[in-house]
């Protein structure tokens, strides 16, 4: 226990935080964007958020891009999600709470006078057994309650009930599944059934509740194969407009994947295909071409040598196509540590998401309107970078420069806006800027450590855009700084930081006035205590103690500051 409180001492006490590589634990799964800076991420709430890394290149969000890596995310309206997350999590028992600062649970330790709103919480409890011959069981109640508060009186309107399985804050999410799986050398197999209160964030910037019941998914791993199959009956309610639809949807993969023999070789391929079946009745607020979506797709990588590598993903159905190549070689240099690495990539074809809905239907006050969501044309995005590493122990340092230019960008063509009880909605389309957009980028870090026991990153990273910037979606941040540090203290203590600078971001389509996201400093912490004699972990973060509370995404909620503590019994 001394050691513990010593190096809490200790930690607290040094200006050291983190960057995307300090292991802060995020709120729940897919919600990492919100500890990170290493370019621009903008979060709505769990299940919204524009996460752009400065370096990707283009103008759009990496969970608008549709990739193999992605299969078993989630489709939410026409953005990939791991949140909600079905996952099924490692053999333990783990419950986990959280307050945005302002709780009553806490008031009493920040002040007896000028006391803050009462704020919303974060719940979650779950289990999964040890194997009995393979065979497990498993179940999971969670939901995030965090950005939520502002909009909630909004919201609540639209629906009959409180819209979620605890409370009355009405959460972006409220999810509850258990079921059975079976584990061996061989093959890897699950069952989860359960039920799902989700808040969708569309491209009219409108919330739309979608209530799962039930909502059934299954998968296995064997061999080189991997599937997945889910079921949900999802069920659409606008009570203020006495409006009611229900979409029962079949949605899945399968892929085949390159095994340990082929890896080791020149030649790797893999190649699969992706899938969504919807059944619409009554009011349902989008619609599926044809009620149904099939996305073949492979994967190539062709590796001659050790420093040269070439990968390529195509997919192509009856109405889009998508390709994503690169080649990367890593330059032979005579300075030992020394790494040298030059790339080129491109990104083209007809849809960021080929597995998205393709339209919206908009009624609000006077205004009816459906929002088209796949545009004409087709996009090209060209990238060349070179990045470098050296090690000189106990530090290292490197950078990264890259040159990119996109046309036929994804953007939104107004055509206007209605306001409703202080939020802003708009409607037209998506469309494309078919003129050359470039940006070039640059990044430079430097790392410092002591064994296992200490580590260390200074960050920071630069981007330059010119084109039409009254047309782009979000005008990215221009720059960041990040300092982090993670500690392990006698192997069962760990303790990381992150601090961290990003400067204006700006929504330009959203809303009639752009929105700007002002720039701010942000600080995260993570405290860890693990007993591996029992399997037992206790950790706590504190999130965005710093920045100011602001809404990052139009008619979304503030991001606040918070409090995350859970505890975790392994078997």
């Amino acid at each position: 226990m001394k050691t513990s409180l010593f190096s809490i001492a200790f930690v607290a006490a040094l200006p050291l935080c983190v960057n995307s590589h300090a292991a802060i634990d995020a709120e729940m799964e897919g919600m990492e964007a919100v500890s990170r800076d290493d370019g621009t991420f903008l979060v709505g709430g769990p299940t919204y958020q524009f996460d752009r890394i400065l370096g990707a290149g283009g103008l759009h969000s990496e969970s608008e891009l549709w990739t193999p890596q992605k299969l078993r995310q989630r489709v939410l309206f026409n953005r990939m999600s791991i949140t909600p997350s079905w996952t099924p999590l490692e053999a333990s028992v783990w419950v986990k709470t959280g307050n945005e600062l302002g709780d009553m649970i806490y008031q009493d330790v920040i002040t007896e006078t000028d006391r803050p709103q009462n704020r919303t919480p974060i719940l979650e409890g779950g289990f999964r057994t040890p194997s009995f011959k393979g065979f497990w069981a498993t179940a999971r109640g969670f939901q995030d309650d965090h950005y939520a508060a502002h909009t909630a009186s909004y919201r609540k309107k639209i629906v009959e009930d409180e819209f979620a399985f605890f409370g009355a804050n009405y959460p972006m999410f409220s999810s509850v599944y258990g079921g059975l799986g079976y584990t061996d050398d061989f093959v890897n197999a699950s069952v989860l059934v359960g039920e799902e209160y989700l808040w969708e964030y569309m491209e009219s910037s409108r919330w739309m509740p979608v209530h799962m019941k039930p909502r059934i998914e299954a998968r296995a791993d064997f061999w080189n194969f991997s599937i997945t199959a889910a079921f949900e009956d999802a069920l659409y309610q606008n009570v203020l407009r006495d409006e009611n639809g229900e979409r029962k949807e079949v949605n899945g993969s399968v892929l085949y994947k390159c095994g340990k023999a082929c890896e080791k070789g020149m030649l790797q391929l893999s190649a699969g295909i992706a899938f969504r079946v919807v059944d619409d009745e009554g009011t349902v607020y989008t619609e599926l071409d044809d009620n149904h979506v099939v996305w073949p797709f492979m994967q190539l990588r062709v590796a001659p040598f050790n420093w040269l590598k070439a990968d390529v993903m195509f997919g192509m159905n009856d109405a889009d196509w998508l390709v994503q190549d690169s080649i990367e070689v890593s330059l032979p240099l005579a300075v030992k540590n020394l790494g040298v690495t030059v790339g080129f990539k491109n990104v083209s074809g007809t849809r960021l998401n080929p597995l998205a809905d393709d339209r919206e239907f908009f009624a609000l006050g006077d205004v009816e309107s459906v929002i088209e969501l796949s545009p004409d044309g087709q996009m090209n995005l060209l990238q060349g970078y070179l990045s470098f590493a050296d090690t000189v122990a106990p530090f290292s340092f490197g950078g990264r420069a890259s040159f990119w230019a996109e046309k036929g960008a994804e953007t939104f063509d107004v055509d206007g806006f209605v306001e409703d009880k202080g939020y802003e909605f708009r409607y037209g389309n998506v469309s494309r800027i078919d003129s050359w957009i470039k940006g070039v980028t640059g990044e430079f870090w430097v790392d410092a450590w002591l064994g296992d026991m200490f580590k260390f990153r200074a960050l920071t990273g630069f981007e330059r855009i010119d084109g039409e910037e009254e047309r782009f979606e979000v005008t990215p941040a221009e720059f960041f700084v990040a300092f982090t540090g993670d500690w392990l203290i006698r192997k069962s203590f760990r303790v990381s930081h992150s601090l961290r600078y990003r400067s204006d971001a700006r929504w330009n389509l959203r809303s009639s006035d752009p929105f700007v996201v002002k720039g701010d400093w942000y600080w995260d912490a993570t405290f860890e205590q693990m007993f591996p004699k029992y399997g037992l972990s206790l950790t706590g973060s504190l999130i965005h103690v710093l920045a100011d509370e602001v809404v990052q995404v139009p008619g979304a909620d503030y991001d606040r500051i918070r409090i995350v503590c859970s505890v975790r019994k392994t078997f």
